[in-house]
């Protein structure tokens, strides 16, 4: 494993807070398709020179909506997260063929590919035994090295017993929660869990800044009118023993706060430059909340919110020169274009059919953005913030999952990986 000093030094960096992008990805990874992950077990590749589907790969499995590729562009792995489903499609990137599907355990959720690209951290939503597993995989052979099983006290719990995980910059530490007892866990990449922090709520999105951490809590429980999403900021320079650092809670919307539905927060993440972190209250079905919260990285204060034009909002997408952040969301057929300098929504874009226009990925000057309800992934110029093709990733069944396309930690801000 690359040290911090190394991985900078690799870079031809040396200062604080360094980016640590893309730019030692493979030349492949240069022409790598749009992966358009679906939840009926296929996955379409998208030719952006085309704007085409080029070619159905079969997984076998069911549910792979979240997936990560390889830091040198190699390979994609697919989590197959349906009821009864324990494997994990391993699919080459460049012949466009599945390699394997291999057993991790049960409900495999949100692969995530090591800073230093030598493993995957799989982290699965369903049971096994007593606890949910995290499994290591070499993504030099696809083999399992390592698995630690996370115990669980409250086996009643419905829904996902885990949503999604992130490393550490320097590769030492992965991060993931537990929704059944509202914890998450600081894991080390040899398998042994380092510190268990028991949160107010589901932690479930994590993003990184150097060693400090933020997690973001859907709502604090039990949830109440008074309720919102929280964000706990914690150093942990020491994984034993981290440092809570403070809470962050943005004031609701008064229309959010007519209804505790609309009141869950979903995912947070820096923006490119790691200055800002945005936060959004997606709400809980039927998917209404607005609320979009900036905060300053280093003061870790609010500084500007946005009621948005679209409701359920959910993920906020980095452009790939840091001047916008593209907002999905669940409950609705649009997306909205957030100037960040600004702080100010500048175009809401209506696709007109469907709906959770959920995930995004960039290509040069061109976007491609997923609508589920309509099976389809739209291709929107980014200079004009205008749709340019609708494109069609099957007949029917409300399954599109995930775009994927480049090497990413948390999938809004593929273009910087890691803030060191």
């Amino acid at each position: 494993m690359l040290t911090r000093r190394e991985l900078l030094v690799s870079a031809g960096f040396g200062g604080a807070y360094v980016l640590l992008g893309l730019n030692r990805l493979s030349m492949a990874s240069q022409n790598m398709p749009v992966f358009a992950l679906r939840g009926d077990g296929k996955v379409a590749v998208i030719d952006p020179s085309k704007d085409e589907v080029i070619k159905v790969i079969e997984t076998g499995g069911r549910g792979g909506t979240l997936g990560s590729i390889s830091k040198d562009g190699r390979f994609l792995y697919v989590a197959n997260n349906a009821p009864d489903n324990r494997t994990l499609s391993i699919i080459d990137a460049q012949k466009l063929e599945l390699v394997r599907n291999l057993e991790t355990g049960n409900r495999p959720k949100h692969p995530v590919v090591s800073p230093d690209g030598a493993l995957v951290a799989v982290n699965h939503s369903g049971l096994d035994g007593d606890g949910t597993r995290v499994v290591f995989i070499s993504t030099s052979n696809n083999q399992i090295v390592g698995a630690v099983n996370l115990p669980v006290a409250n086996k009643e719990h419905k829904g996902d017993f885990t949503m999604h995980g992130s490393w550490s910059p320097d590769g030492s530490i992965y991060a993931v929660g537990n929704y059944a007892d509202n914890v998450f866990y600081l894991i080390s990449r040899e398998g042994k869990v380092l510190r268990e922090v028991t949160l107010s709520g589901n932690p479930h999105y994590f993003d990184w800044r150097g060693k400090e951490l933020w997690v973001t809590v859907e709502f604090n429980e039990p949830k109440t009118s008074l309720s919102a999403p929280n964000v706990y900021v914690y150093d942990v320079s020491n994984p034993a023993s981290p440092l809570y650092r403070g809470l962050l809670k943005p004031e609701l919307d008064v229309f959010e706060k007519q209804d505790q539905a609309r009141i869950e927060g979903h995912h947070g993440n820096f923006t490119n430059d790691g200055r800002l972190f945005v936060l959004c209250n997606r709400g809980a079905s039927p998917f209404e909340g607005t609320t979009i919260a900036f905060y300053d990285a280093v003061e870790r204060k609010e500084v500007a919110r946005i009621n948005s034009n679209i409701k359920g909002v959910g993920h906020a997408y980095m452009t790939p020169d840091g001047r916008y952040a593209v907002i999905t969301q669940y409950g609705d057929t649009k997306f909205e274009v957030v100037d960040i300098a600004q702080r100010k929504s500048i175009k809401v874009v209506d696709t007109g059919v469907g709906r959770h226009m959920g995930h995004a990925v960039f290509v040069g000057k061109k976007m491609y953005i997923t609508n589920r309800v309509a099976d389809s992934v739209f291709v929107v110029d980014t200079e004009r913030w205008e749709i340019t093709k609708r494109i069609q990733t099957a007949p029917s069944g409300q399954a599109q999952g995930q775009v994927v396309r480049d090497f990413y930690q948390v999938f809004e801000r593929v273009g910087r990986a890691f803030l060191v």
